[in-house]
């Protein structure tokens, strides 16, 4: 199996991770605003439209605020714990 791991930002600003291995996509937080993650993930020749998901790692609006729109736009699946999941619907 192959793996893919690209930091695309990580700070108190924002944190955004992408991993693919041969079969799955993945967003890892979604610390910035939709159009600004979609420019990062440009930046590395991926469309948001062939991602699997997005896992969040906390509810920290570092590691959110782009995970509803992302997933609103492209119909991505969110996946979280149940207690980061409550907390981010506050």
């Amino acid at each position: 199996m192959e793996l893919r791991f690209c930091s695309l930002s990580s700070g108190s600003s924002g944190n955004c991770q992408y991993i693919e291995t041969n079969n799955t996509r993945l967003l890892v937080d979604a610390g910035f605003s939709g159009k600004r993650i979609e420019t990062l993930l440009k930046s590395i020749d991926v469309c948001p439209t062939s991602l699997d998901g997005i896992l969040v790692t906390h509810e920290h609006m570092d590691h959110i605020k782009g995970v509803g729109v992302l997933s609103r736009r492209y119909d991505l699946p969110i996946y979280a714990n149940k207690n980061t999941w409550l907390e981010m619907g506050k």
